[in-house]
């Protein structure tokens, strides 16, 4: 899962829910830093700057049995 929070407002979008599972940690946080960098790169500077827009992600791994 991965949000755009502010850090000026200290309050997260709701989050965005990868539709795909992970076979690794290290690969769900690859993804998340990616998709990270894409949302800040097409969001305005100005706003990114004025809100302090960044991005928190969450990785959790699924009991399947």
């Amino acid at each position: 899962m991965l949000s755009i929070c502010s850090f000026v407002v200290g309050e997260c979008k709701d989050p965005i829910k990868y539709p795909e599972n992970f076979d690794t940690w290290k690969d769900c946080a690859i993804v998340a830093l990616d998709t990270s960098i894409q949302y800040l790169e097409l969001m305005n500077t100005d706003t990114v700057n004025e809100l302090q827009l960044s991005t928190q992600y969450t990785c959790r791994q699924d009991k399947t049995i």
